[in-house]
């Protein structure tokens, strides 16, 4: 009999942007198509921002996966930032209640989600990502063995009180990278005797690899480009990498930077560097395979999935190192470089840039990288051991 598990997350669907939200969808596809008997709890919210409902309540069935979807009680408050602003710099210093006040008020606020979390009464619930109410009020509501996929950082919410017992309710713990276990463990300790692992995620090439196709369906010619992609955001390190790759230019008598994502914040025209938004899924691998390199300047990732899919395409990769994670990819890869400020930020993007063996050797590098750790193969087998030590 295949294994039965019940991802909870905040909100769920194939037009809803998030590296975590991302994650829990490929784990759910994924083990779905390995014959697992998967379900996905949410609420009716997309986005993040305000958790309006945007999606039916009810019942459907997605690419094998069957998602109940539930409605939001209440939207964000227009006041949740400044709440923010008052709670998160003493973060480590408040108590419980307004710790779980600050969560609550965060959302998705769904009593039907929480109240189908304690219906759950066989097999094992996976909760995805550690920061959301879902995961914070259900994970004590759990009368199954839970698995915490915590997809987390180092950030202000992290030292809450309440997070001690969100991490301590857990009958194991699914890391993205070595750098969030280490993370995770420095900061609760009581998890040294929680069964875990370093799961990473499946990644796959799920559409056609056209670079050329791409080149002319995003207009972007024949000129050798840098790309990003993800949120052009300044939380995401966008606006930093602009400052650094305009100083680039300076030096360097030209280059191109292309980004590529929904735009959360327009960044300030400049000159050499294209905002195309979001791109068609069919254009995606294309434009990475079409790229000189991928740069992903994000100083917060627990792993980043464009890095890998990168790798698959043949494409070489260029981080930002303050970031553990995406430093953690170069490292066990050797399929990139990390730069740690402006200066060698110039000096790596040149060597890259201007060094088409090193690409080639890197490119290769991170291919086997890819294919070797992140295979659906690996990646289940790594999973399937973790559910059998719980179940």
């Amino acid at each position: 009999m295949s294994p039965r598990l019940t991802f909870v997350v905040p909100r769920y669907g194939a037009d809803v942007h998030g590296g975590a939200e991302q994650g829990a969808r490929t784990m759910a596809i994924g083990l779905a198509a390995e014959g697992w008997d998967v379900s996905v709890l949410a609420s009716c919210g997309r986005s993040h921002v305000t958790w309006a409902d945007s999606y039916a309540p009810g019942e459907t069935e997605e690419e094998g996966v069957r998602v109940n979807r539930f409605p939001v009680e209440s939207p964000r408050p227009s006041n949740f930032d400044a709440l923010s602003d008052r709670l998160l710099p003493r973060a480590s210093q408040a108590s419980e209640p307004e710790a779980l006040d600050w969560i609550d008020q965060q959302g998705p606020r769904s009593e039907g989600l929480l109240d189908a979390v304690r219906t759950v009464d066989s097999g094992v619930l996976a909760f995805y990502p550690y920061l959301y109410q879902p995961t914070v009020r259900g994970i004590h509501l759990a009368r199954v063995p839970s698995i915490l996929h915590a997809a987390c950082h180092p950030e202000p919410p992290l030292d809450l009180p309440v997070f001690a017992g969100v991490f301590g309710s857990a009958s194991a713990l699914a890391h993205h990278s070595r750098a969030e276990q280490e993370l995770i463990l420095r900061r609760f300790p009581s998890t040294t005797g929680t069964p875990q692992i370093i799961l990473g995620l499946p990644i796959e090439v799920s559409a056609p690899v056209d670079p050329e196709g791409a080149r002319e369906a995003l207009g972007l010619g024949s000129e050798p480009f840098a790309v990003t992609l993800g949120r052009v955001d300044r939380g995401k390190g966008t606006f930093d990498l602009i400052d650094s790759f305009s100083r680039f230019r300076e030096t360097n008598g030209g280059g191109r930077l292309v980004l590529a994502g929904p735009v959360i914040e327009t960044p300030p025209a400049t000159e050499g560097v294209t905002v195309l938004g979001p791109v068609p899924e069919e254009h995606k691998y294309g434009l990475l395979a079409a790229a000189d390199v991928l740069i992903n300047p994000s100083p917060h990732e627990s792993f980043s999935i464009v890095v890998p899919e990168a790798f698959l395409v043949g494409t070489p990769v260029l981080v930002n190192g303050w970031c553990l994670p995406l430093r953690e990819h170069c490292e066990n890869s050797g399929g990139g470089l990390w730069y740690t400020g402006p200066a060698d930020f110039e000096v790596a993007l040149s060597r890259m840039l201007g060094d088409g063996a090193l690409r080639a050797a890197l490119a290769e590098a991170g291919r086997s990288y890819a294919v070797r750790a992140f295979s659906r193969e690996s990646v289940m087998r790594r999973y399937e051991s973790l559910v059998e030590q719980i179940s």
